[in-house]
């Protein structure tokens, strides 16, 4: 396998009823965070106290292109019972929405050809781009084609929001 998706140092579990998710954007990776929830890019609604695996995937797991240099990576994923969340944290204004997408596509390709039973093996998916300071998409027409091209491309459905209640 060319990516490790289940490097240990990258993986942390919690069963926290609420948590943030926060990336620095320092070159550092995405973390779990219990306190200070000001500086949370996004917001973890865990209500039924399910065990969750967060990975952490830009600068934590190495994704190469074929010439050697580092790919795009969305920030992490968190799973739990049959469901996959790839997630994408952003603090920009501008092309935040299709900018996180495409990491997110990206992951999700390389997955799909190294692990798909894998990926397959989830009943939910789902893409969340989230903003805390922009928490809705600035796009003037309906993205319906956006939604459809995940769903049937990954069999995946896309959210922008900052908060995710988990299900």
């Amino acid at each position: 396998m060319r990516v490790d998706f289940f490097k240990a140092v990258c993986q942390k579990t919690t069963s926290e009823k609420k948590f943030g998710l926060f990336d620095a954007e320092d070159k550092t990776p995405a973390k779990i965070k219990l306190t200070d929830d000001s500086a949370w890019n996004a917001s973890i609604m865990n209500n039924g106290g399910k065990t969750v695996c967060f990975t952490a995937i830009d600068n934590c797991i190495d994704v190469f292109r074929e010439n050697g240099e580092m790919d795009s990576r969305c920030d992490c994923m968190l799973t739990y019972n049959s469901t996959l969340l790839f997630v994408e944290l952003k603090n920009k204004r501008d092309s935040w929405q299709a900018e996180g997408l495409s990491q997110i596509e990206n992951i999700a390709k390389i997955m799909i050809d190294e692990i798909p039973n894998h990926y397959y093996s989830f009943q939910k998916r789902k893409a969340i781009v989230a903003n805390r300071r922009n928490q809705f998409p600035a796009f003037h027409i309906s993205n319906a084609e956006q939604r459809q091209y995940f769903r049937s491309k990954y069999k995946m459905r896309i959210q922008f929001e900052a908060e995710i209640t988990l299900e």
